[in-house]
């Protein structure tokens, strides 16, 4: 009988065996490296489309609420910076229309009554006539 004395471990490259249960579960290598997988991937991209389309509706809204003359000077942004644009001009007093101006008389400017002329001979209507 032999004996042989058990080599020591790295002198002929073997390693030494672990103690690993054997029902060890084996992960998936892109989640060794951390990355995500594919499908929660999917569906965070699917989630943020949706929330950009909702976003797109909401500052369509918010432009057609607008009253007509003042759509042009929205400018053409992303969305959220739109939506935050539109609320900035609306606090600041942009989309407010100014009240009518009333009119004015172009016959009586500053509103003073009319002259009696009615008194006046030929040459004081002449000279009235050239001070206006």
């Amino acid at each position: 009988m032999t004996t042989e004395n058990p080599a020591p471990a790295g002198d002929n490259g073997e390693s030494e065996k672990t103690d690993a249960p054997a029902t060890e579960q084996t992960v998936p290598e892109d989640e060794k490296k951390g990355n995500v997988p594919y499908a929660r991937f999917a569906e965070v991209l699917g989630q943020r489309k949706a929330a950009e389309e909702t976003l797109k509706t909401v500052v369509e809204e918010l432009v057609n609420d607008l009253p007509a003359e003042f759509r042009p000077l929205v400018p053409d942004l992303p969305p959220a910076v739109k939506l935050a644009w539109i609320r900035q001009a609306r606090d600041a007093g942009l989309f407010i229309k100014a009240p009518a101006a009333p009119e004015l008389d172009t016959k009586r400017p500053g509103g003073k009554p009319p002259a009696d002329l009615s008194k006046l001979n030929a040459t004081q209507l002449l000279s009235a006539g050239y001070k206006q």
